[in-house]
């Protein structure tokens, strides 16, 4: 561990950048806790120059291995905002409860504008609907969307 005598703090922060653009690119949720272990361990190095290369490497082991539990904890107990959004991949839930313009009609199913794009639409059984009717959505299956007339 020789080679780590003497050495630079910004070793440590480039690795901490380095470890933390693996993490974009993998979104691994694993990797960011050894890069906070690293600038961490840059920092330290900062004020205690003389570190010796063992004891660099201990400290980057053990920061990294506390900081991944306490960041696991923390994951598990508040989330990772996923339930903020979720139906964030769903566009056509996002029109439920909004109106429509009927611009096609035929036994059941249909085209109707909403906010400017033209979806598929279906009716409940036996409705029908006129060219032009306002419809409002009452639920989203995939690129369908199923409406009432209003």
């Amino acid at each position: 561990m020789q080679f780590l005598v003497g050495i630079s703090p910004w070793w440590w922060v480039a690795f901490a950048l380095a470890l933390g653009a693996i993490e974009m690119t993998t979104m691994s949720f694993f990797l960011i806790w050894p890069a906070l272990a690293a600038l961490c361990l840059g920092v330290l190095l900062a004020i205690l120059p003389d570190l010796s290369g063992t004891a660099q490497i201990v400290i980057f082991a053990a920061l990294g291995i506390a900081f991944t539990f306490i960041g696991r904890y923390l994951m598990s107990r508040f989330g990772d905002g996923a339930e903020l959004a979720p139906t964030l991949n769903q566009r056509g839930n996002h029109f439920v409860g909004r109106t429509g313009k009927v611009l096609e009609f035929a036994s059941g199913q249909g085209v109707i504008e909403v906010e400017g794009m033209q979806w598929r639409a279906n009716w409940p059984e036996g409705k029908t609907a006129e060219i032009g009717a306002k419809v409002r959505i009452v639920k989203a299956d995939g690129m369908t969307l199923h409406v009432e007339t209003t």
